[in-house]
């Protein structure tokens, strides 16, 4: 059979937003797993992604997108939210626990909101429970590029969001995920029940979020690769080798000091896909650290492999083995372009830095996993015969996007 991945952009589930009929809720959240991130979209995060710097092969990007659904015209209008720690998380000894930290701390409001980012270090505290660690002394407005130190580049603002998926399809095939927006729950018992078959054909499929227009606030960071590798921790834990995990929180305080993480992204279409709403398993996830998706997430994905995917358990256990624990993987040894789970798989999704890049089809290469023979085809489990080839692609692609070729990369805010 032949291996059912492409490459694909980078945003994942995690970018979900409202179908068609409730596009006139203004708050609508994409990803709205719990009741806390629906009632404040600004801590809502949708996308993620790691890249080698296009213009200078030292450096890489890191992305965080939060707050869906900005319509045309509106970027200039939105903020983040001063009052929340927006995080990248980096794991440089393979443990799903943060030896770095990089903080974007925001002040102020509106159009004159500025931003103050820390450069990588180690945390004073770790897992879900944050304080804010000291920034770097010069920031910068919203909405615009600035140099605070440390060899960095930041952007913090208004951004076309860069996912690309049939999203209003995906509500159609699994209800339950959509819980969040139109506020019809679906119980436990029919949560993984698919009510359809098959994604739209190519040329009837619709990417929601470019024809919508919609747009996302973003914060980019460019940086050494180095400054994410072994010799930047404070105290005993060392870097084993080039590879790193990578992920983000967004933390809302729970006092003057202490801030509670709310929110966790890192490859999409992970929780969002294989965990359901009902009984809440996506607000689990969500507060959960790294470290402990081996006692839940994994749960949520083998479950999922087994009904609706209907795999066989050695696929099964491959795919929790590649996804367990939920952070970006890359190798800053490796001089290619980024590749969705290319550290993952030796390199079969396009290149061995992994990570994800803009054009990455992630929601391809996730359902040719899932339903597809990807696994098989890699010689990773026997082929168990039970694909199902009319859910392995959402025949959207990255047509509709206007990535740029310069800094900061993402798309400019329609």
């Amino acid at each position: 059979m032949k291996l059912q991945i492409r490459t694909l952009t980078l945003i994942g589930l995690a970018a979900l937003v409202a179908p068609a009929i409730l596009l006139s809720k203004s708050r609508a959240s994409d990803h709205a797993d719990t009741p806390d991130i629906a009632a404040n979209p600004m801590i809502d995060i949708t996308d993620v992604h790691i890249f080698p710097s296009p213009s200078n092969p030292s450096n890489v990007v890191l992305s965080m997108c939060v707050n869906p659904l900005i319509g045309p015209g509106q970027g200039g209008t939105k903020s983040f939210d001063p009052n929340a720690l927006y995080q990248f998380k980096i794991d440089n000894t393979g443990d799903g626990v943060e030896d770095l930290v990089i903080q974007a701390q925001f002040h102020g409001t509106g159009a004159r909101q500025t931003v103050n980012v820390t450069k990588p270090e180690r945390p004073a505290t770790l897992g879900a429970m944050n304080v804010r660690e000291e920034v770097l002394e010069a920031g910068g407005a919203i909405n615009t590029t600035f140099s605070p130190g440390a060899g960095m580049t930041v952007f913090t603002g208004a951004r076309e969001d860069p996912f690309f998926f049939d999203l209003e399809q995906f509500f159609n095939i699994l209800p339950d995920r959509a819980t969040p927006i139109n506020g019809v729950p679906v119980p436990l018992s029919q949560a993984n029940t698919p009510q359809q078959g098959s994604w739209r054909p190519a040329g009837t499929a619709v990417d929601f979020l470019s024809n919508g227009g919609y747009n996302v606030l973003s914060i980019v960071i460019e940086l050494p690769r180095k400054s994410l590798l072994k010799g930047n921790e404070k105290g005993p834990r060392k870097s084993r080798s080039n590879v790193i995990g990578v992920w983000c929180t967004t933390n809302v305080p729970t006092s003057s000091d202490v801030f509670m993480q709310k929110d966790r992204l890192s490859r999409p279409v992970i929780n969002e896909v294989f965990a359901t709403v009902a009984g809440n398993r996506h607000m689990v996830n969500d507060e959960a650290q790294p470290s402990e998706d081996q006692f839940q997430l994994k749960n949520d994905v083998l479950g999922f492999m087994n009904f609706p995917a209907g795999r066989s358990p050695a696929i099964a256990n491959v795919v929790a083995a590649v996804l367990i624990p939920d952070v970006m993987k890359v190798d800053l040894g490796q001089t290619g372009p980024a590749a969705y789970l290319g550290v993952e798989t030796g390199g079969a999704t396009g290149g061995k830095f992994g990570g994800r890049g803009l054009t990455d089809d992630v929601v391809d290469i996730s359902l040719g996993i899932v339903f597809g023979n990807t696994i098989p085809a890699l010689g990773l489990a026997p082929d168990d015969g039970h694909e199902i080839p009319s859910l392995t692609s959402d025949n959207v692609g990255s047509g509709g996007k206007h990535f740029l070729s310069t800094f900061p990369y993402l798309g400019n805010p329609r």
